[in-house]
């Protein structure tokens, strides 16, 4: 795989102007408020290529690709802790993987961006240029039965097994890559990387949201939606709604 590393930088410096993974046709409906759906006969879970992974977002308006950021933030490193929206702003902790799609990101080339630990500097960035033939990304592909927008991704798994970039200089203090526990969390934010809001009744300032842990060893069709009494927020583009995740050992 081709990679282009960034820049390294401090947690504190602007990292991301990049766009997220591509997205796969179909659609199963969105389970009722605060459903999961799991388990190795869930349907779904065929509908895709042994060791890939669909995911499908979706917020209660129409997406906005020029205003919005959507993130979507991978914990591969096997503890199960949910990478919370308040830690994109400061140290980005349980963050080991985001794909952006929208806002000051590009809205036609998808990129993926690692977070990996660097001497003298702390947490850096590198972007990941994606092969064509391991994802499919459709930005609008309908489908949420409460009326509003939703994109889909599917990706090889594999794109998120990558080494730190600075090995063998930097002994990695994890190896995410032969992990199976996954925690997915998926956060808005406005074009400056401010978050919105997030899957978690806290919205922006969530801390508490555990439904996006999975086992990639497993065949799973997981859907969420956000219950009521979750916070709101005025821009309905940005407001998440719920997603579903279907996974093919």
């Amino acid at each position: 795989m081709t990679r282009r590393a960034d820049d390294l930088c401090t947690c504190r410096q602007k990292m991301f102007r990049w766009l997220g993974l591509g997205v796969v046709v179909g659609g199963l409906m969105l389970g009722a408020c605060g459903r999961q759906e799991t388990g190795l006969e869930a349907p779904g879970a065929g509908s895709i290529q042994p060791g890939w992974m669909l995911i499908r977002n979706r917020v209660a308006g129409q997406l906005d690709f020029t205003n919005v950021e959507y993130w979507i933030v991978f914990n591969t490193s096997g503890n199960g802790i949910e990478p919370y929206p308040a830690l994109l702003m400061s140290g980005f902790k349980n963050y080991n993987y985001a794909c952006i799609i929208g806002g000051s990101a590009s809205a036609t080339q998808p990129l993926l961006r690692q977070f990996y630990l660097a001497p003298s500097v702390g947490l850096a960035a590198a972007t990941i240029v994606l092969p064509v033939q391991d994802y499919i990304y459709i930005p609008n592909s309908g489908g949420n039965p409460q009326g509003g927008g939703e994109f889909t991704l599917e990706f090889d798994r594999r794109l998120m097994v990558e080494p730190n970039p600075l090995q063998p200089l930097v002994t990695p203090t994890a190896t995410p890559a032969a992990q199976s526990v996954w925690a997915i969390n998926f956060i808005t934010t406005d074009p400056l990387n401010n978050p919105i809001d997030s899957m978690g009744l806290g919205g922006a300032s969530d801390a508490t949201f555990t439904q996006g842990v999975v086992n990639t060893a497993q065949s799973f069709d997981l859907t969420y939606t956000k219950p009521s009494g979750s916070s709101t927020v005025q821009n309905s583009s940005a407001q998440l709604q719920g997603f579903e995740i279907i996974n093919a050992p």
